[in-house]
């Protein structure tokens, strides 16, 4: 019986679409996995069995152990996280992108984050890098209709599978066809009434090129984090934990004690203003859950 490994790229109605040495195979999972609650997903690799060459199709038998996967989006394997930013048009949702950074630390994913439509304001982009440039890996200023930062983007996405993630409208899809190289991703503007993004991807689905993979992920503007206890959220900041050793208390939730170092990496430019501010939100909104976790 022939058995040979693949990566699925894309999944519906119970069918998965998998890539196995230059080709393309449409698979079922076998009903095992159904009865043990596992679900395949996008960039799980899996072996396959059943295969039909002529008609290319074949059967997942085996799902290999993942080395991480992300509820949203629904994916495994990553390597590295593209968080896609507007400047202005759709205006940015600056808590939704901590909280994407924050998920991407809390499973020691490399993040990086592209400011793209730089065209449309480039002071507002300037400042979009400045604020996360202790906060992520790299930050990349990108515009599609210039092709501004394509090439910086695909250095850094080289060899990986990369997933891109952000609101509707900042440009996912028309980022995903300049790295291709071709136009594989439909792609829409904003609505006229809301000035919000159009979701023009339904669903997940992962497109190689010459040099790597990506995935591309729905748009959304709603995202809560994984649980966890309020003074762990200082553990995803690199702002912080790069820098702790100098604070005054060993337990410090860094939200406004007295003597917390945080007042001088604000003054010194190491931690942005607008980043603390969304980080005593998001602790406070922990804290809050730890209270109500057993009424």
């Amino acid at each position: 019986m022939q058995i040979t490994q693949g990566i699925i790229i894309k999944g519906l109605g119970g069918l998965y679409t998998v890539a196995c040495d230059g080709r393309l195979f449409s698979c079922p999972a076998r009903g095992i996995f159904r009865k043990e609650g596992i679900k395949p997903m996008i960039g799980d690799k899996v072996t396959l069995d059943e295969i039909d060459e002529a008609d290319r199709t074949a059967v997942i038998s085996e799902i290999l152990p993942r080395k991480n996967q992300l509820l949203r989006p629904a994916v495994a394997n990553v390597d590295h996280i593209v968080v896609v930013i507007a400047t202005c048009s759709p205006a940015p949702d600056m808590l939704l992108v901590d909280k994407l950074i924050l998920s991407a630390q809390q499973k020691h994913v490399p993040v990086t984050l592209a400011v793209n439509k730089t065209d449309q304001d480039p002071e507002a982009a300037a400042k979009l890098c400045e604020e996360y440039r202790y906060a992520v890996s790299g930050v990349v200023e990108t515009c599609t209709t210039e092709g501004t930062g394509i090439d910086e983007l695909k250095k850094i996405m080289h060899g990986k599978i990369s997933v891109m993630v952000g609101q509707s409208g900042a440009g996912k899809s028309s980022l995903i066809n300049l790295l291709i190289g071709e136009s594989v991703m439909e792609t829409g503007g904003l609505s006229r009434k809301t000035d919000r993004g159009r979701h023009t991807t339904r669903h997940n689905e992962m497109f190689m090129s010459d040099d790597g993979f990506v995935i591309d992920s729905p748009g959304f503007s709603l995202f809560e984090l994984e649980e966890m206890e309020p003074l762990q959220l200082q553990n995803l900041y690199p702002e912080i934990y790069n820098n702790r050793g100098d604070c005054f208390f060993q337990d410090c939730s860094h939200t406004g004690e007295p003597k917390c170092f945080v007042k001088d990496l604000l003054e010194n430019k190491k931690f942005s203003q607008g980043r603390y501010e969304r980080y005593k939100i998001l602790y406070k909104e922990l804290l809050e859950k730890e209270k109500n976790k057993y009424k």
